[in-house]
């Protein structure tokens, strides 16, 4: 397994800080530019397309001939509007903000992240976490969470995950729970990226980001393992050499004998990685609403159109579950639908385990 397809694999979004000279794009122009990156360059066109091929036809020679007239400050809508066809939350566009100055964490910011993971002892005996986002940032504070209520969560009788409104982030954080919570390893499908200049210039500077030392042989090795992505250029590449991974997590001896993991609609992305692997534990019961669905095509890039007074953001793989199982807008379901009548989510959980 090469190097640059595991950063590949592990790396969610890839945020390029370069200033922009500012090259203005009417708003056809930009459209069409636009319509001309996703039909060439994101991974689910295909298969969105084909389910009903008229209709994307129809609707894309109306907002063409829309744009004609739209001024450059209404035309975002109008991109918006192209863009919603796909129904993939991972596709987003913004007006470019001008900026010179990298954004640096706050106190205020800080706060906010360190409440995103929180946790308590809840009815004497039930472990709660509060896991609100899986961004990067809370990768240390949920393992310093565990590390340091370890015998807490060892001598639990149950244990409540509160993921609610967790629309994702990296998979990295939630992997210290996973010894506690589960029964057996992990089946986990796999990946295919789509191979485009974007990814392949995307995987090459990071990787020599984390070249300690300056080194051609280096370089050298890193270009060698991008030849696959080189050599697929606008076809699928499989990330390993199989469809399904088997990850033989080692299972902690001690741990809750059940676990409920509350989930909403607000749940996506790595969120949505999360459901997929705790589903999989016998212990494991997920209670509440199906979740986003937004599982189907994953870690985000940043892809030009030659209009740089906008940002656009795409998927570069999906999943080796598609097109038999497919998960965008159907979401994970819950085990146990929890209805507009049960107020206190929590609580119902509580009852559940002591029940």
């Amino acid at each position: 397994m090469s190097y640059p397809k595991i950063v590949a694999f592990f790396l969610c979004i890839l945020v390029i800080n370069s200033i922009y000279a500012q090259t203005d794009c009417n708003c056809k122009t930009s459209l069409e530019k636009l319509i001309q990156k996703i039909e060439t360059e994101y991974p689910g066109f295909e298969e969105k397309v084909k389910q009903d091929k008229s209709f994307y036809d129809s609707k894309k020679g109306i907002l063409l001939n829309k744009s004609n007239t739209v001024i450059t400050d209404s035309c975002i809508f109008v991109l918006q509007d192209y863009i919603s066809f796909f129904k993939d939350e991972h596709i987003f566009l913004q007006p470019r903000v001008k900026t010179t100055a990298k954004q640096e964490d706050t106190p205020g910011k800080q706060a906010r992240i360190e409440k995103e993971v929180d946790s308590k002892i809840i009815n004497g005996n039930i472990f709660y976490i509060r896991l609100s986002s899986f961004q990067y940032a809370n990768v240390i504070p949920l393992q310093e969470l565990v590390q340091h209520n370890k015998k807490s969560i060892e001598q639990c009788k149950g244990m409540i995950i509160d993921i609610r409104g967790n629309g994702g982030g990296t998979d990295d954080v939630y992997q210290p729970l996973l010894p506690y919570i589960l029964t057996n390893p992990l089946r986990i499908m796999s990946v295919e990226f789509f191979s485009t200049h974007t990814l392949i210039k995307g995987l090459r500077d990071y990787a020599i980001q984390q070249i300690k030392t300056d080194s051609l042989n280096e370089v050298k090795k890193i270009d060698s393992g991008l030849k696959e992505y080189r050599d697929n250029m606008g076809k699928f590449v499989l990330y390993g050499d199989s469809k399904v991974l088997i990850d033989s997590i080692k299972i902690s001896k001690k741990g809750p004998s059940q676990v409920i993991v509350l989930s909403d609609r607000r749940v996506g992305s790595a969120g949505e990685n999360f459901l997929f692997s705790a589903r999989q534990s016998k212990k494991v019961k997920i209670m509440g609403t199906p979740s986003m669905g937004v599982l189907d095509y994953g870690s985000i890039r940043e892809f030009k159109f030659d209009c740089d007074n906008y940002e656009l953001y795409l998927p570069t793989y999906r999943s080796t579950r598609l097109p038999n199982y497919p998960l965008d807008n159907i979401g994970i379901q819950p085990d146990i639908y929890l209805d507009e009548s049960i107020k206190d989510w929590i609580d119902f959980a509580i009852k559940y385990i002591n029940e």
